[in-house]
């Protein structure tokens, strides 16, 4: 009988938001590559040193947003000692996307208030972009570090 790993469990939940934090990031730098090379003219707006930083301050920037929320998930997940079977991560991954949108959602709608003529519709491709990201990457979480159900732990 193993002990459940619950220290495991809540630092893949915590660190949940460092995964697409990294990707977007990543895709953010190719873009701007991308457009620089497109407009060659823009070459002195952008400072060289903050474009190759992108990829590593962009994960830390998503984990400083997410933390509070992230960091109730990740406790609520190891504390109910959760095993992996397909309900559970389906579950966390819904639960996981609704959290991470909903915390979002008062932001946006603070920045959409400020500008004049947005609206949060304009917004709403974005949201969805999160939700869906949140939930794979909280479903890949839930299947990659949960414990398998087989296994007998100690209460």
């Amino acid at each position: 009988m193993k002990e459940y790993p619950r220290l495991k469990v809540f630092l893949a939940f915590l660190l949940c938001p460092l995964v697409p934090g990294f990707i977007g990031s990543i895709i953010k730098t190719l873009a701007t590559i991308f457009h620089l090379a497109m407009n060659p003219r823009l070459m002195g707006e952008v400072v060289g040193g903050e474009l190759m930083l992108m990829p590593f301050l962009g994960p830390l920037l998503a984990e400083a947003v997410f933390l509070v929320p992230f960091l109730l998930f990740a406790m609520v997940i190891a504390l109910m000692k959760v095993k992996r079977t397909s309900r559970s991560c389906s579950v966390i991954a819904l639960s996981g996307a609704a959290l991470a949108t909903l915390w979002v959602t008062p932001f946006v709608l603070a920045v959409v208030s400020d500008v004049k003529g947005a609206t949060f519709s304009d917004e709403m491709f974005g949201m969805v972009v999160l939700f869906l990201t949140a939930m794979a990457t909280c479903w890949l979480t839930a299947r990659f570090f949960l414990p398998d159900p087989a296994e007998p732990s100690l209460p």
